[in-house]
């Protein structure tokens, strides 16, 4: 016997709710009709004439658990709901509002059962045809008598109900037309989930954002798909959840918003999609073992494809699907680690790195952790490493991502790691290996937001600040909210341009709201203040910067050039002597030195060391032309022959150099295991 239950189409005025399908039409045309307003039209078409209250509504759209406001959200379903049938508040047909009690639907409903055995509802278009087919017979029974009359309507009905359907679906019948896949792009965000309260010990807040970038990274795969950054979304990690507000500063259509909750052996995750305006496309809660929360992130990232109506291609099905690790706890600890990384301080940094590690040491195939780990290696290359660790930790960022790439060579993250480690000592700054991997990157992953940080970096050292501008614009598109690295770039373009005051200004800022210390932010400002004429003010502010514990070589180096210009020539040469026995070298330390030559009247030794700057990877232009440092050797055929040639290798785009191909992971080295031990410090 068929158990299953009669499934009904509801008809009032010109319209047809069928509540099989979930869909409105008005004669042979499908009324859209979003989730939250289709179930207070059922709700209400369940029992017409009676008051339905706004508390029955609101358990009917969203769970207990569900974080969202209501009031708003009910308000707007109602509004929606109106909208598509024509109707007003001030002079209803079919919807009543009762003030503080609820709502009332007051037409006429016509209850039509489709048979139980019908798994397919019949299309509206052709229930109405066959209704005029059954209506027109009993209209004229005297044709019954009249064989030829009867044919002759017959082949003109059938006729008739083959040009509209025809009409009405020139491309597939009408369920087909109804489901038409979404063609434009799709601007989403996923919010961090929250975690509700559990009485089981230990802190699992990570899981909350975790989650979030493993469902954006899997999204981020689909092309129509436009899906901000998780460090776009942070800023809403805890306040309060109003979907117009954080959309509109998002700038999407479309967010994705869920709660996380322990329980007895289980993880309990709910999730919906919903739009700016809160009304919801879509939503399930899944209750999860402990050691399959892999599998909530891949159902969750395949519905909300599916809710949007986006059209996959085949490449695109097996990027949604890939599973990167089956260790439950490897994924854990890369949660955690992610969740870190995202803060740039190097307490934190440290934390993510060793997590990463932890993670590997379960899972050696996981490459999405071995790129994260390639990403924050090279990042604390540049950030916190003293100086002659820096080429230690920049090496091996290179080699986790070059074995991360050989892994998953389509993996967007890895092509981000080695545009990474191009950017450091050890990868020789080479600026044309790093935007040819972004490049790899964003055509991988456009929604990947640290790809045009990265580029940013290596147009301000190639000298091209229009283009480096351009990449922060971009960042800010993907990601409006304020980020060190992209604020740290930004104020060295201001300097490379004179533009002191705001190097200051903006300088300052960031100082006095980041919780961590930034070397090179302090050494920009110092700088900015010197060519402002705060001589004294920077030559304190340069002294006092440290890396690592020790004298930062970069300050100490910009300081030598300071000296050397307010007549400290003794001090000026002293210092520089100390910096070449440090044994470390870049190009901003050989730009300074340059600098502090050119003070110290030997345009020999001025025009090496600026030399080698720009052949190692600081081309900058802009900023020699704006440093008055160099003054003193402008006249100079030499230097005024490598600013000619410097300016013409700035008109040609940088060669991008092919990445190089994957390398088999190399044992590891005393060196490596001295910078791994010194992560524990």
């Amino acid at each position: 016997m068929d158990t299953r239950a009669t499934k009904a189409r509801l008809r009032f005025g010109p319209f047809e709710l069928d509540t099989a399908a979930g869909e409105l039409h008005r004669g042979r045309e499908r009324v859209r009709l979003q989730e939250h307003p289709r179930q207070v039209l059922e709700a209400l078409l369940e029992r017409p004439g009676e008051v339905v209250s706004r508390t029955a509504l609101r358990e009917r759209l969203w769970s207990q658990d569900t974080f969202v406001d209501f009031e708003h959200g009910l308000n707007t379903a109602i509004k929606k709901l109106r909208q598509a049938l024509g109707d007003s508040a001030d002079a209803p047909e079919f919807v009543e509002t009762l003030a503080r009690r609820g709502y009332r639907f007051i037409a006429p409903v016509q209850r039509v059962v489709s048979p139980p055995g019908a798994d397919v509802p019949v299309p509206t278009e052709l229930s109405h045809a066959a209704g005029l087919a059954a209506a027109t017979t009993r209209r004229h029974a005297w044709l019954r008598d009249h064989a030829w009359w009867t044919l002759a309507a017959a082949v003109l009905l059938v006729a008739a109900m083959t040009a509209a359907v025809r009409f009405v679906m020139p491309h597939g019948d009408a369920s087909a037309a109804a489901a038409a896949p979404v063609t434009s792009s799709v601007e989403l965000a996923v919010l961090p989930l929250r975690v509700l309260p559990s009485p089981e010990p230990g802190d699992i807040s990570y899981m909350g954002v975790g989650i979030a970038e493993a469902i954006t990274t899997r999204l981020a795969n689909v092309r129509q798909l436009r899906v901000r950054p998780i460090s776009a979304v942070l800023p809403f990690r805890d306040g309060p959840l109003e979907p117009a507000r954080i959309a509109a500063a998002l700038r999407v259509g479309h967010l994705l918003v869920g709660t996380i909750q322990p329980l007895a052996g289980t993880w309990r995750v709910s999730v919906q999609l919903v739009e700016a305006d809160g009304v919801a496309v879509w939503g399930r809660s899944y209750d999860e073992p402990r050691t399959d929360l892999l599998h909530v992130q891949d159902a969750i990232a395949e519905q909300v494809v599916h809710a949007l109506r986006v059209e996959l291609s085949p490449p695109e099905v097996a990027r949604l699907h890939v599973r990167y690790t089956r260790d439950p706890v490897a994924y854990d600890l890369y949660l955690r680690g992610r969740a870190r990384l995202v803060d740039y301080s190097e307490d934190h940094m440290r934390e993510a790195l060793d997590l990463f590690e932890q993670a590997l040491a379960r899972d050696p195939g996981y490459a999405l952790a071995r790129a994260a780990l390639a990403t924050g290696l090279a990042w604390f290359s540049v950030r916190y490493a003293y100086e002659e660790e820096a080429n230690a930790w920049g090496a091996r960022a290179e080699r986790e991502g070059q074995q991360a790439l050989s892994q998953d060579p389509s993996l967007a993250d890895a092509h981000l790691a080695l545009a990474n480690a191009a950017g450091t000592l050890y990868g020789r700054f080479d600026w044309g290996a790093v935007l040819s991997h972004t490049s790899r990157a964003l055509a991988l992953d456009p929604s990947l937001d640290l790809a045009h940080v990265v580029r940013m970096r290596a147009f301000y050292h190639l000298g091209r600040l229009d283009e480096a501008r351009a990449e922060a614009a971009r960042v800010r598109t993907l990601n409006p909210f304020p980020n060190l690295e992209t604020a740290r770039i930004t104020i060295a373009v201001h300097l490379a341009a004179g533009e002191f005051e705001q190097t200051a200004t903006l300088a300052s800022q960031v100082l006095g709201q980041t919780r961590t210390d930034v070397p090179a932010i302090r050494q920009y400002l110092a700088m900015a203040r010197y060519y402002t004429g705060h001589v004294e003010e920077a030559r304190a502010m340069l002294s006092g910067i440290r890396r690592g514990g020790h004298p930062d070589v970069r300050a100490q180096a910009s300081l030598a050039s300071i000296e050397a210009a307010s007549g400290r020539r003794a001090e000026a040469r002293r210092r520089i002597g100390a910096i070449l026995r440090t044994g470390y070298m870049d190009h901003h330390v050989a730009y300074s030195l340059a600098a502090a030559y050119a003070q110290l009247r030997d345009p020999q030794a001025s025009v090496t060391w600026l030399t080698r700057a720009a052949d190692s990877g600081f081309p900058c232009v802009p900023y020699i032309e704006h440093d008055t440092l160099f003054a003193p050797v402008r006249d100079v055929p030499a230097f005024r022959a490598l600013l000619r040639d410097l300016r013409a290798r700035a008109e040609q785009a940088p060669a991008s150099r092919p990445p190089l191909e994957p390398l088999p992971q190399p044992a590891r080295s005393a060196r490596d295991e001295s910078v791994t031990a010194a992560r524990g410090r």
